[in-house]
């Protein structure tokens, strides 16, 4: 038993590893809109951090569902503690979800909320899982708690669909599959969505099977488990304060106007430091530099000029969910390095 539970702990940081260095990638590198509505199209490298997650959500409550239903038809204890662990990860991943699309929300909808359909949903179907936690406590009896608790599981997943599409039954400020499928569709998009959401699922069903497993008296941790998660938390902390350096600098500033000659520019105008005028003209960062109703393209964008050089700047959104995101999984895994056994019903 403990060598093969040294190989699922390997297989978690293996995937672990691979999914954090997959979305920095996808921060520093990573395709994004040309332009948008709103907002900086930067802000929709969040496409790699914050749709996962919710994907992930979604997949981790389905799992409840199907728990649940078998601990009611069969009775046995192992799918209730499933039934919990699932549901306990699912609201983690959840909470996230929301969090990170309020910052992306900030951006691109001009605000943090906006009562979305959507957004709405996420919150609605957040709290319903947080109700099965208080139903499950209040009741003494770990028959009867198992068992209203799996009835109400059951119940409460009609959220997961209500929350997933409410943006098409009523008007909604996120973007369409129509609306968003051409930049979707593109192979260098897919290349890097793909496996983030493929790993992303792989890694919270890998949480699950060994949240059960401790549950169950059936796994232990290794001594050195503990020392990963923390390393995983301080390395968001760094890695997102690498990619707010240009906030943190006091650099980034959005372009509200600017003057084109060709393909190169000769002046911004931006939100904070006004007029800026280049003695040399400066080829625009951001190609091409027209759209095709003529507007420059780079209106709206956030960037930062040093020294006659126009950098495109990531929108703090990204930065901070990055670091979320690494810090959320450096925090679980520090939990699972709880090197005892223990039932649902204990803290």
């Amino acid at each position: 038993m403990a060598k093969n539970g040294m190989k699922v702990y390997a297989l978690l940081v293996v995937l672990v590893i691979i999914d954090v260095a997959l979305a920095m990638y996808a921060t520093l590198e990573a395709p994004y809109p040309l332009h948008v509505t709103l907002g900086a199209p930067t802000a929709y490298l969040n496409i790699y951090l914050h749709i996962p997650m919710a994907w992930g959500s979604y997949l981790l409550y389905t799992g409840a569902l199907i728990s649940a239903i078998l601990y009611l038809a069969r009775g046995k204890e192992k799918y209730d503690i499933l039934t919990y662990v699932f549901v306990v990860l699912a609201t983690v991943y959840a909470v996230f979800t929301l969090v990170s699309g309020m910052a992306w929300a900030s951006e691109s909808w001009g605000a943090a909320w906006s009562w979305d359909p959507r957004e709405t949903g996420v919150l609605l179907l957040l709290l319903a899982y947080l109700v099965y936690f208080a139903l499950r406590s209040s009741i003494p009896d770990p028959d009867r708690a198992a068992t209203l608790s799996s009835v109400y599981a059951v119940a409460a997943y009609s959220m997961v669909p209500i929350s997933f599409i409410a943006p098409r039954l009523a008007g909604s400020l996120h973007p369409t599959p129509k609306e968003f499928g051409g930049f979707m569709g593109r192979p260098e998009v897919m290349a890097v969505f793909g496996p983030r959401i493929l790993l992303a699922s792989a890694i919270a069903l890998l949480l699950v099977y060994i949240n059960y497993k401790l549950y169950r008296g059936e796994l232990r941790t290794p001594a050195w488990l503990k020392y990963f998660g923390v390393l995983l938390i301080v390395f968001g902390v760094v890695a997102g304060l690498y990619l707010a350096k240009p906030y943190l600098e006091g650099c980034a500033d959005r372009v509200v106007d600017v003057k084109l000659a060709d393909s190169v520019i000769t002046a911004l105008s931006l939100a904070d430091k006004g007029y800026v005028e280049f003695s040399t003209p400066i080829k625009s960062p951001v190609q091409p530099p027209r759209l095709e109703d003529g507007r420059p393209t780079i209106i709206g964008y956030i960037v930062c000029v040093k020294d006659s050089s126009i950098d495109i700047v990531r929108h703090w959104s990204v930065a901070f969910n990055y670091a979320a995101y690494a810090f959320i999984l450096g925090t679980i895994i520090l939990y699972l390095s709880r090197q005892r056994s223990r039932s649902p019903e204990q803290p």
